[in-house]
């Protein structure tokens, strides 16, 4: 953290700085107490997907039945509309477009802070094996945001439990291994904000650079599900409930980012192998040529971070491509906002963006 920066002026409904700086040396006890367990006793994980399949009352681990009970009492407080209809925004664009708001986007942000990146860098996984990280976002992703996902027992639900548990683990790992010296908690209260700012707003405020921006109803209604995932994500309520539209996710994410150091080589180290798993992607969904998308998916992340951020990130610039995001952009916007005239055409698109992220979910 960089909690020396100037102090904010509080927004009402949001947390102030100090409570930010508070959250940083908080964790998650109730998913830590499963990642106790597992350390102990890796079959526990098997017990756990039961768990989250079958409900808490089938747990045999206290620290698994009080977790699962904890994501059962979240989704029991959601409202049907939240756990059926509110994350329909996300299907409004086709999956490719995905690709940047929420890979080149938000999945890149979230590499700039130092201390979770170089977490992620120490577990000797997330760089030797980042399409496989990667692909298993966009599966959890996928998953959760389909209509009904996060109702208890459905795949959503499970694997935003595993995720959340997975937090712990590495928390728990980076905790012994390499403790802060600042005293903070590795993957805080503060980095689970951040990293669902991310989400809700790096990756909105993304895809309306390329053309694809929501409505403010529809971002409210984004919001809502998110404030429900989040919670299902061990994210404390409080700290994102006042998150309630673009100004409010504007001011958050503004305070937050103050408080992060800048990016580490580990975090250079992340972005170049997830720019190089998104252009993957990129050529595996619309056949584009790899040689084409890698500076494609550069340009666009470069746009999306801002010319200071992705040069701290070592993100290669491509300027004859820099100067054709903005055309490009409103011709999105102008076909967008002609699609969205004819509601019958819009909702049949909306049809068919998410039978394609069902068909993604079932691919083997």
């Amino acid at each position: 953290m960089n909690p020396s920066t100037a102090p904010s002026t509080p927004v009402p409904g949001l947390p102030t700085d100090q409570d930010l700086v508070a959250a940083a040396r908080r964790g998650d006890p109730l998913a830590d107490a499963v990642a106790d367990l597992l350390a102990e006793d890796p079959a526990g994980r098997r017990r756990l997907d039961a768990a989250l399949r079958h409900g808490s009352a089938t747990a045999t681990d206290a620290a698994v039945r009080d977790l699962v009970a904890d994501l059962e009492r979240v989704c029991a407080a959601a409202a049907d509309d939240v756990l059926d209809r509110d994350s329909e925004p996300t299907f409004t664009v086709p999956m490719a477009v995905h690709v940047f708001d929420v890979g080149a986007g938000a999945l890149i942000s979230s590499y700039r802070p130092p201390g979770p990146a170089t977490v992620l860098v120490g577990t000797g996984q997330l760089v030797g094996n980042a399409h496989g990280r990667v692909f298993d976002t966009a599966r959890w992703l996928t998953a959760a945001s389909l209509p009904g996902g996060t109702r208890r027992g459905a795949q959503g639900f499970v694997t935003t439990g595993h995720v959340r548990v997975g937090h712990a683990v590495a928390r728990r790992g980076a905790a012994r291994s390499a403790p802060p010296a600042d005293g903070t908690t590795p993957i805080s209260q503060f980095d689970q904000v951040r990293t669902w700012l991310d989400f809700t707003y790096v990756a909105p405020r993304s895809a309306a650079v390329l053309g694809s921006g929501l409505t403010p109803e529809e971002y409210a209604r984004f919001l809502r599900f998110w404030r429900h995932l989040g919670a299902l994500l061990g994210v404390e309520p409080e700290l994102i409930a006042g998150v309630v539209d673009l100004g409010t996710a504007a001011a958050l994410h503004a305070r937050v980012d103050a408080l992060t150091g800048p990016p580490n080589q580990d975090s250079r180290t992340l972005t170049g192998a997830g720019l190089e798993v998104l252009a993957q992607g990129l050529t595996d969904l619309t056949r584009v040529p790899r040689a084409v998308a890698v500076p494609l998916v550069e340009t666009v992340s470069r746009a999306m971070q801002g010319g200071e951020l992705a040069d701290a990130l070592g993100i290669p610039r491509h300027p004859l491509l820099e100067r054709a995001v903005p055309a490009v952009a409103a011709v999105r916007a102008a076909r967008r906002r002609r699609l969205r005239r004819d509601p019958v055409a819009w909702r049949a698109a909306i049809a068919r963006n998410t039978a394609a992220n069902r068909e993604f979910l079932a691919a083997p």
